[in-house]
């Protein structure tokens, strides 16, 4: 085998790998570490999840999940106690001698729990280790935020559980795996690909938890309907104003066709969108999860078809769209992969996503300023760093990227918003108003005060953020 290759991640059942895994298990395992052969097997390794790398078409280096639906015998027999939700056993993390400071299953195993906290949600993760042999993994584990449960057992199958449960210790657990994706995709790392394609190609919905992931409003939990309806209002306006030219270059299905926009918010942007000539003779609708803004948005428009949904669940029927908007809702989302894969059953071939969204990795300004996104960006469970991934992610659920457009919000004007090529230029006091959200966000209240008092005081001070709009096709 050629080892200067590569390796490449794969998800792989064990109905196809399954007697690779157990030779790759066997080789570290039995050969090295002199293990009994029952240790090496796994009651649910039929039905678990395993994240492989594979170079020259062998396995090289493995990791599993397995997922414990509430009540499952296993959890009470290693002391944990019920909960509502999944959970996921994490396991076999094996690699050849030859891949050992690769950081390969470090890459694999991280992407992997990340992705099962974007896709299933699961109410807990645990591990356990066997305390004749393995030791030194309770440490590494403990570095990855798992804290010590319980020892069950006695004798040679004495296991130590650890775990990471209740929701503040998910949530932290969840973005630092995040970061850390983030981390190895910087240096190049190996690309993971999505287990929500996985898992929806061999027919496993029933793990998504669209339902948990459809409750959470990560956006306007930060904020007061009251204060925030005016400023997304403002923002469509001033959106609709860089948009039209957007929406005349882009290669629309003529009417009679149909488009749903994906969370409509108080209704104001759509309802303005839906008078514009590229979608005259259209059936516009829109869904919104928040029953405040939704309300909202039928008293103000209730000539505009606005309906309860999810990017998740959308409710509606299969290939029953030819367009797809999604203003601002990605940056916003714990799961894109889910998403698009619910825009992908509604959209018919040939259809068209419309994505506009904030992209922070444009952001240019005062170090301050840069330090301040990064602390909010490190501490929101959505993703407004994903529009540099989009492309990619949309790739994997069939998608073509057509169009890429990019403006940069920026200050200077000293008057109105100045619209120029690619850009819009506002006063001091609006374009700060840009980055009012952070000051909402747990643990960032005290340098974004220390960012705005920089801003206000440095008249030569600029900032500079851009927004994108995404024209994907589905292909046939």
């Amino acid at each position: 085998m050629d080892h200067s290759r590569e390796p490449e991640a794969r998800w792989l059942t064990w109905d196809e790998a399954g007697e690779a895994m157990l030779d790759l298990r066997r080789r570290v395992f039995l050969g090295e570490m002199n293990w009994p052969e029952k240790r090496i097997h796994r009651d649910r390794d039929p039905e678990g999840l395993h994240l492989c790398a594979v170079s020259g078409g062998e396995i090289v280096a493995a990791i599993s999940a397995y997922v414990y639906e509430p009540g499952a015998p296993e959890l009470a027999a290693l002391e944990l106690a019920a909960t509502d939700g999944p959970s996921v056993a994490i396991g076999m993390r094996v690699e050849l001698p030859e891949y050992r400071g690769r950081l390969v299953t470090a890459q694999i195993g991280t992407s992997m729990l990340r992705q099962i906290c974007e896709v299933l949600l699961p109410s807990r993760f645990f591990v356990y280790v066997h305390a004749d042999s393995l030791l030194h993994l309770v440490d590494r584990y403990a570095r990855r935020n798992f804290t010590y449960h319980a020892q069950v057992g006695s004798g040679p199958d004495t296991v130590v559980v650890m775990k990471v449960e209740g929701e503040e210790e998910l949530e932290e657990f969840y973005l630092k795996h995040r970061d850390l994706t983030r981390k190895y995709a910087a240096e190049g790392g190996m690309p993971v690909p999505s287990l929500a394609r996985f898992l929806a190609e061999h027919k496993r919905e029933d793990l998504f938890a669209v339902s948990g992931l459809g409750a959470e409003n990560h956006y306007l939990g930060q904020f007061r309907l009251d204060t925030e309806a005016p400023r997304l209002a403002s923002q469509g306006r001033l959106i609709l104003g860089e948009q039209r030219q957007r929406l005349t270059m882009t290669p629309f299905p003529p009417a009679p066709a149909s488009l749903l926009d994906l969370g409509s918010g108080p209704g104001d942007y759509l309802a303005a969108v839906a008078g514009e000539p590229p979608f005259a003779g259209y059936r516009v609708r829109g869904i919104e999860p928040a029953p405040e803004l939704l309300a909202r948005a039928r008293s103000a428009y209730p000539d505009v078809d606005i309906r309860p949904g999810t990017a998740y669940a959308t409710g509606e029927p299969d290939s029953s769209q030819e367009v797809v908007t999604a203003n601002f809702v990605f940056v916003h989302l714990r799961s894109p992969d889910l998403a698009l894969l619910e825009i992908r059953r509604i959209l018919r071939p040939g259809g068209l996503l419309y994505v506009v969204d904030v992209n922070d990795a444009t952001l240019v300004g005062p170090e301050i300023i840069q330090r301040m996104m990064e602390t909010y960006n490190r501490r929101y469970a959505g993703d407004r760093l994903l529009l540099n991934d989009l492309p990619a992610r949309a790739e994997e659920f069939g998608f073509e990227l057509v169009r890429r457009f990019s403006t940069a919000l920026r200050d200077g004007a000293d008057g109105p918003p100045v619209f120029g090529e690619d850009e819009i230029r506002l006063g001091k006091a609006d374009a700060w108003s840009l980055l009012s959200f952070v000051r909402t966000q747990s643990g960032c209240e005290e340098i974004f005060d220390a960012a705005r008092e920089h801003f206000f005081a440095t008249p030569d001070g600029r900032i500079s953020l851009s927004f994108e709009t995404h024209v994907y096709r589905l292909r046939p």
